[in-house]
């Protein structure tokens, strides 16, 4: 009996320790259909209403994160998509390990201290020396995957699409000190259909200010794959209107709305088929964010 009651306190211990030891950030999205089109037509839209909610849980230096989508199950009944960034053993690299279910992937980043280049896979961004020294201590030295997810927020290369999840708790570092800059990078990227591969180069350009201005994806043919340009920044509020090209497939063309400080979050969907001539239009807005 003692023994046994030794275990659950030790259990209640243990539980305590890691409660003391990590974050936890709920989100809450609601999803609103608008208008569907097929040949410029209006069509009936059968698509309702619907609210999503995701929980996160942190370690205390941002290094590993635990992902629950809860919209439709408890947190008990839930499985979590892992995130883990170490440093490797091989020099200036670190590793980001992604585990959902059975299945793993991982970010590979390299450091150039030389060039000031960091290399996500085999795409290759050029920064300032202000922002390169602040990735290498954050994402390198610190390991912090909130850091990473600001980064990579466009989302420009052929990375894992769980990244998508853990964007919605990103640290926004680059859009808090304008002196954070992106200057180029050089993505490679695959084909869906086939096995040909797209080489983009991308251009990153800032107004006096330093406020980033426009974020511009094309292949040496001139092939737009991606335009972010910025609507209007208002204190520490930002509109961007994105578009994205898929092989000529699809094309997304998003107004996204986002405050820094607030942790609003706001973005006007416009998807557009080009084999079915069917666009869709709907509204994805943050009605909660949480941090405990």
């Amino acid at each position: 009996m003692k023994i046994k009651i030794s275990l659950i306190f030790l259990i209640l211990v243990y539980n305590y320790y890691l409660s003391q030891n990590q974050e936890i950030i709920k989100i809450k999205e609601q999803y609103t259909p608008l208008k569907i089109y097929i040949n410029d037509k209006v069509v009936k839209n059968n698509k309702v209403k619907k609210d999503f909610s995701y929980l996160y849980k942190l370690s205390m230096k941002k290094d590993s994160i635990l992902y629950y989508d809860v919209s439709d199950n408890p947190l008990n009944q839930s499985l979590p998509i892992t995130f883990t960034l170490k440093k490797s053993k091989e020099g200036n690299r670190a590793i980001l390990s992604i585990k959902e279910n059975e299945t793993f992937d991982t970010l590979n980043i390299i450091f150039s201290n030389k060039l000031k280049t960091i290399t996500i896979n085999k795409d290759v961004y050029f920064c300032n020396d202000l922002y390169y020294s602040e990735l290498n201590k954050s994402i390198y030295n610190a390991n912090n995957i909130l850091d990473l997810v600001d980064f990579l927020d466009d989302n420009l290369g052929d990375y894992p699409y769980q990244l998508n999840y853990i964007l919605k708790i990103s640290s926004n570092k680059k859009y808090r000190n304008n002196k954070l800059k992106i200057l180029s990078a050089k993505i490679y990227t695959t084909r869906t259909q086939s096995e040909s591969r797209d080489i983009w180069k991308v251009n990153y350009n800032y107004n006096k200010n330093g406020i980033l201005i426009s974020v511009i994806k094309k292949t040496n043919d001139g092939e737009l794959g991606f335009e972010k340009k910025l609507i209007y920044k208002k204190a520490t509020e930002y509109k961007y209107k994105i578009h994205k090209n898929v092989e000529s497939r699809y094309e997304d063309n998003n107004n996204i709305t986002f405050d820094i400080n607030k942790d609003t979050y706001n973005v006007l969907q416009n998807h557009f088929q080009s084999g079915l001539i069917k666009e869709e239009i709907s509204q994805l807005k943050r009605i909660l964010y949480q941090e405990n």
